[in-house]
């Protein structure tokens, strides 16, 4: 029998055992492009985190002589051939006089030498760390002996090669921020959701009605007394209740949706009436007030007195399909312009119209993590946590929801590249990040200002547009192999 226990049944198996975790990165590794494209966002958001360092030029730095400049050429070898340090050469600016078209031709009578990590520009790491050191450049870049354009200038003569990394940045992150707001929200409501799927929730609970009569139970006594009119009121009603039978977060869940759902309703009665009674005269308006006053006495009846409960289930689905119906696009040009009249950056303003569009846009996920929580909550772990008295916020979020984790991972790395989309989309047609700010979107739209002739006369300008393309690419690679991999039921 000794024998027996010393065996050692992971060797006798042939196998080393392995958690979910580990077998998930073995599957991921197995991908190729995966790890490629892990390595190329990699590379994109250091670029983007250090684009002070990385661009020779501050964002805003014009040269207004200089609009459209094409790409310096970087020199490596002499007149005669020999190996020497990157340098470039002098550009001119001249017109040509049969065209009229500006031209820029090299003046190499005097050479410039790039150097490597160098001082130039100051500028603030991170927003606060003060520093000059600079990937590439030299004294001449700074005194604008000559110039440096890896890649060309846009139309106010900057450099191209410095407001990518700039632009990066906000279209790199923006996306990030947006999925990590829709994250939060789904999975809080779609939790809540599926979790509590067939119980009721009170939607209208009036601020001074009186609790429903019940019987004293057991061994209770008093509960007269608590049924009074203030000091029992519906509310103290539904915190007791809320108290005894463990269910507090979805009280206050369905306090918090009972008073927007009036705010909304109130708001949206006002504006309606005050719009309507503008346009009316005489009898027409006096009845509009009388109808709109009747309104207003109801939903003013109905917070002080009423009481209505629904299933907390259909409540939250059926807001999420009245949020499906509202067009992001429309949504999007109403806010741009709302938030256009306010002075603020260009960046934060679209950074808070992505955020409510994350607001908005979080309907699916919320269905998708309600029929995993559907599932989840009837399995045996989460039964015995609830045998052993844990709190309904205990089970759901520390037993439920972390069985959906490989599902949020994949959507999040799908999210992600659509509102970088979005934003180059929007910041192409002009809704979204504006001058003197820069986004990849941006960047591009000066190639459409220009027309199909920017592809033959100035190419550089779609460089954005690779970007883009690469970052979504990749993304999109990096989510496939993360599907994969957290499939549990591939093994292989």
């Amino acid at each position: 029998m000794s024998d027996i226990h010393d065996t050692n049944l992971r060797e006798g198996l042939g196998e080393r055992s392995q958690s979910y975790w580990q077998k998930a990165w073995m599957r991921f590794r197995r991908h190729p492009f995966a790890r490629w494209a892990s390595v190329v966002l990699l590379v994109l958001y250091s670029l983007a985190l250090f684009a002070d360092f990385v661009g020779p030029y501050p964002e805003a730095k014009s040269f207004r002589k200089l609009q459209f400049v094409p790409p310096t050429k970087v020199y490596f070898k002499t007149e005669d051939g020999r190996w020497t340090r990157p340098y470039v050469c002098k550009v001119e600016r001249s017109r040509n006089p049969r065209t009229f078209k500006l031209e820029f031709k090299e003046n190499c009578e005097e050479k410039y030498t790039i150097y490597f990590f160098v001082k130039g520009y100051p500028y603030k790491f991170l927003g606060f760390i003060p520093m000059d050191l600079h990937l590439l450049g030299g004294p001449w870049l700074v005194e604008e002996k000559a110039y440096l354009f890896l890649w060309g200038t846009d139309d106010f003569g900057r450099d191209m090669f410095s407001r990518i990394w700039f632009g990066a940045r906000i279209s790199l992150t923006i996306g990030i921020l947006a999925t990590l707001v829709a994250l939060l929200i789904g999975i809080t409501m779609g939790g809540i959701s599926g979790y509590y799927a067939g119980s009721r929730v009170h939607i209208v609970r009036g601020l001074f009605r009186p609790p429903q009569k019940r019987a004293a139970a057991p061994g209770e006594e008093g509960a007269a007394e608590k049924n009074g009119f203030f000091s029992g009121g519906a509310l103290a009603e539904g915190w007791r209740e809320a108290v005894h039978e463990r269910r507090v977060p979805i009280f206050l869940v369905g306090l918090v949706l009972q008073y927007a759902f009036w705010g909304a309703a109130t708001a949206v009665l006002y504006t309606t009436m005050q719009g309507f009674l503008s346009i009316s005269e005489g009898l027409e308006r006096y009845l509009a007030m009388i109808v709109f006053g009747g309104l207003l006495g109801t939903m003013v009846w109905m917070l002080l007195f009423g009481r209505l409960a629904v299933d907390v289930d259909d409540l939250i689905m059926r807001t999420t399909e009245i949020l499906a119906a509202i067009p992001g696009l429309f949504l999007l040009i109403i806010l741009s312009g709302m938030l256009a009249q306010y002075d603020m950056p260009s960046s934060t303003r679209f950074l808070l119209v992505l955020t409510i569009l994350a607001f908005v846009g979080w309907g699916g996920l919320a269905r998708n993590i309600r029929g995993f929580v559907l599932q989840l909550r009837e399995m045996e772990y989460a039964q015995a946590a609830k045998a052993l008295g844990a709190g309904d916020a205990r089970i759901l979020f520390r037993h439920i929801i972390p069985g959906t984790l490989g599902y949020l991972i994949v959507v999040a790395s799908l999210a992600i590249p659509g509102y970088i989309l979005a934003e180059s989309g929007l910041s192409f047609l002009g809704l979204g990040i504006q001058e003197p700010s820069s986004s990849w979107g941006l960047l591009l739209s000066k190639a459409q200002q220009i027309g199909i002739s920017a592809i033959k006369e100035r190419p550089w300008l779609f460089i954005p547009g690779f970007f883009i393309f690469v970052s979504i690419l990749t993304y999109n690679y990096l989510g496939d192999a993360l599907r994969d991999a957290l499939d549990p039921r591939a093994e292989h």
